[in-house]
């Protein structure tokens, strides 16, 4: 594919302005550019199409600092000796004003054009549309106003993360150099808390927009202008998710967990469109569809009842997958991207292909490999799954014990959690090892000659598995002041969402106003289906056995995001300890009646029989409500069938309200005991957090926004000082210092 073709209008040619240096350079557009022209305004579709694409073209230029300021700043990634200086910069905090990555014009260039096209599109333009035989108003630049207004709060968000502070935010277009003069002086310098406000404030108010206008739609992919294997509606980058995100890192840095708990409802509206009143079906809009985790994972197989370590199932690479039949089914994984280049000497080409990979042309070797503390949260996890033994008719949870692992793939990271080991590759082709990461390309050997062929071309920048992790973040904090939020947020990651999950595993932790609370998060039945059986009891969930990967993908539409790469946690007791779920051994947990076992036979045979399997409901029946079984000697047979089947109803409606009854002195012990535990349990799921952080989102750019993160809601900057300094212990002294997270610029920060 060549680049993205800058097919504004002349008049509308793309502004590179904005360094807050002097007006000259932030003007500094080369000669290809000019300035908008302040009389034009934006009133077709056609105008539309022209500004969108030259937007989305803009975006090129930040992609690939965006995952490198993002990735190489944390824990997760080491840098090489072959890696040029300014890449080692970046991961040792010594960014200068001269490195090339440190360039905030680029993304102000895309701010300017996003300004201008909000200023002067016409969003009350509307044209009759028929639907089912009705003709309707449909406002024809919405779509497209609502994907800009939500790339230029994203792209705050991500100067706040890079830089910090002082920031200047403008959000008129710069038309002339007099503009420029008159707007710097007046742009008020914001930091990160600030930005969060301001876009919040600035999105929210067309969050209806979303339900009707969230895909603006340009033809097929292929057209001109757009990636020929990307889908145009993968460029968009969704309001409710930049709200999401938004609102997470507002909580975060207020210290606020209430504030969480709207950005998981956002993160939610996103990835579940609104169920229907049935609740049976998802009501779709244009190109939405629900999301899922879907059941692909990568997973050991189980043979002749042992495992096979010879033979894995590897679904990493299709969760990267950016093509045209990529988008909008019910278990894709991406959801936005930046469309990037395929030539590397033209346009904006993906260097992230490179520097996570082998060049396959100069076979120099990748920039960056995964740090030893990368390493050893993926070997410090323990890989277990249900399988059926052989000579055994009942599934069992068995473990994978590491020495069963050879000590080849050991050394290829297949210890433990197995997503590293499969997403990243090593081969050996004319004597030379060579090694990349398969969400970026893939290594193998072709008349034994390396070769390499792209995972994506693309850079992602939101993909289903990491909204699910970002939304049990923000349940998990919100658990702070709602007991019980952790429970969802678990089950997130140990086996996923459906109705069974909801109602028989996160509500009953819940008080009443919190489950009322969280019933906002739905999961229909039909829709979704987790490994958790239909057949699920009160307490007890049966767990149905899957004899081989075909069934379970035909079974199972939705799992818990650490299942994707280490077997079956919800069953796995190294995975989540048992002190932070109540202890129903104790005396002060109410014993659950006995249940009513439905018994055969006819009069006196009946009776005996109800005796015989009833015994404890029987003697509760006589003690507590004075109704003892009936006696038959002598008494007709009419008679005592009359009796006896008269005793069986009673035994029936009595069962059941005893067990209705223990039910809610269970429920609110579950409570009780919830709030009890609520900071152990915020304390281990947010544990697992920062591991499944690291095993399922290491290399997309994202980890040291969750640091930063999570560093906030603890109020400790060694949180964020020691998870990096695991990997450079010489950083832990200057990243205790907040002030040191962040990139420095002349034209933002003055030194």
């Amino acid at each position: 594919m060549r680049h993205f073709k800058y097919i504004l209008p002349s008049m509308l040619m793309a502004c590179g302005a904005t360094a807050f240096v002097s007006c000259d350079d932030m003007l500094d557009l080369g000669n290809e550019n000019i300035l908008y022209t302040s009389d034009h305004t934006l009133q077709s579709a056609n105008d539309t199409v022209n500004t969108f694409v030259g937007i989305l073209a803009q975006l090129q230029k930040v992609g690939v600092r965006t995952n490198l300021f993002g990735e190489l700043r944390g824990d997760l990634v080491a840098v090489t000796s072959t890696a040029n200086s300014n890449l080692k910069a970046i991961a040792d905090f010594e960014v200068t004003d001269d490195n090339p990555y440190n360039n905030p014009r680029d993304y102000y260039a895309v701010i300017n054009n996003c300004n201008y096209f909000l200023a002067k599109a016409n969003t009350d333009l509307s044209e009759k549309r028929y639907q089912n035989g009705t003709a309707q108003a449909y406002f024809v630049l919405r779509a497209e106003a609502l994907a800009v207004r939500s790339i230029r709060a994203w792209l705050y968000l991500q100067l706040g993360q890079i830089y910090g502070t002082n920031i200047p935010v403008v959000k008129d277009p710069i038309l002339s150099m007099e503009d420029a003069d008159e707007q710097l002086t007046n742009a008020k310098k914001m930091d990160l808390r600030q930005i969060c406000d301001e876009f919040i404030a600035d999105l929210e108010p067309y969050i209806d927009w979303a339900r009707e206008y969230l895909y603006p739609y340009h033809g097929n992919p292929g057209r001109e202008g757009y990636n020929g294997t990307m889908p145009s509606r993968m460029s968009v980058i969704p309001i409710q998710l930049v709200l999401g995100d938004l609102y997470l890192w507002k909580a975060s840095l207020e210290q606020n967990p209430d504030m969480a708990f709207q950005a998981a409802k956002y993160y939610y509206d996103y990835l579940i469109w609104t169920p229907n009143a049935q609740g049976n079906t998802i009501v779709n809009s244009g190109y939405k569809r629900v999301n899922m985790t879907a059941p692909y994972r990568d997973r050991w197989e189980f043979t002749g009842g042992n495992f096979n370590t010879d033979s894995w199932y590897s679904q990493g690479s299709i969760w990267y997958q950016t093509g045209a039949n990529s988008f909008g089914g019910a278990g894709d994984e991406v959801i936005s991207a930046i469309a990037m280049d395929s030539v590397v000497n033209e346009g904006h080409y993906n260097e992230l292909l490179q520097l996570y990979c082998v060049n396959e042309e100069t076979q120099e070797p990748a920039s960056f490999v995964p740090s030893q503390p990368c390493i050893n949260y993926s070997k410090s996890q323990v890989y277990g799954d249900i399988y059926r033994p052989a000579g055994t008719n009942e599934p069992q949870f068995i473990r994978l014990a590491p020495e069963a692992i050879s000590e080849t793939l050991r050394q290829r990271y297949f210890e433990g959690d197995m997503r590293l080991g499969c997403s990243y590759s090593s081969i050996t082709a004319e004597g030379t090892e060579y090694k990349g990461i398969t969400k970026f390309a893939n290594i193998y050997r072709e008349d034994g000659r390396m070769r390499i062929s792209s995972t994506t071309r693309d850079i992602i920048v939101y993909r289903t598995g990491d909204i699910y992790l970002r939304m049990a973040e923000a349940l998990n904090y919100a658990g702070m002041n709602h007991p019980g939020y952790q429970k969802m947020a678990y089950y997130i990651l140990a086996l996923g969402l459906d109705e069974y999950v909801m109602e028989d595993l996160v509500k009953p932790n819940c008080s009443k106003a919190d489950s009322t609370a969280i019933s906002y998060f739905r999961f229909p039945r039909g829709i979704f289906t987790t490994q958790l059986s239909s057949l699920t009891t009160e307490n007890h969930p049966n767990i149905d056995y899957y004899s081989d990967q075909r069934t379970f993908y035909n079974s199972v539409n939705q799992i818990g995001i650490h299942q994707r790469g280490s077997g079956f946690p919800f069953s796995n007791p190294d995975y989540y300890p048992t002190d932070a779920d109540p202890d129903t051994s104790v005396d002060s947990y109410p014993e659950q009646p006995a249940k009513y076992v439905t018994c055969s036979g006819t009069g006196t045979t009946l009776l005996n029989n109800l005796k015989k399997n009833n015994p404890t409901l029987v003697d509760s029946l006589e003690t507590r409500e004075g109704i003892p079984a009936p006696e038959t000697a002598g008494l007709a047979p009419a008679v005592i069938i009359e009796l006896v089947n008269t005793y069986n109803a009673l035994m029936m409606e009595y069962s059941d309200k005893y067990q209705r009854n223990w039910k809610a002195r269970e429920k609110g012990w579950y409570q009780n005991q919830t709030v009890q535990l609520k900071e152990r349990q915020y304390e281990v799921v947010d544990s697992l957090l920062d591991i499944e952080s690291a095993l399922e989102t290491c290399f997309e750019g994202f980890r040291f926004g969750y640091l930063m993160r999570a560093a906030y809601r603890h109020n400790d900057p060694t949180y964020l000082a020691n998870r990096v300094g695991e990997r450079n212990p010489a950083l832990v002294g200057k990243l205790t210092n907040k002030d040191n997270w962040f990139i420095r610029w002349k034209g933002l920060i003055g030194k």
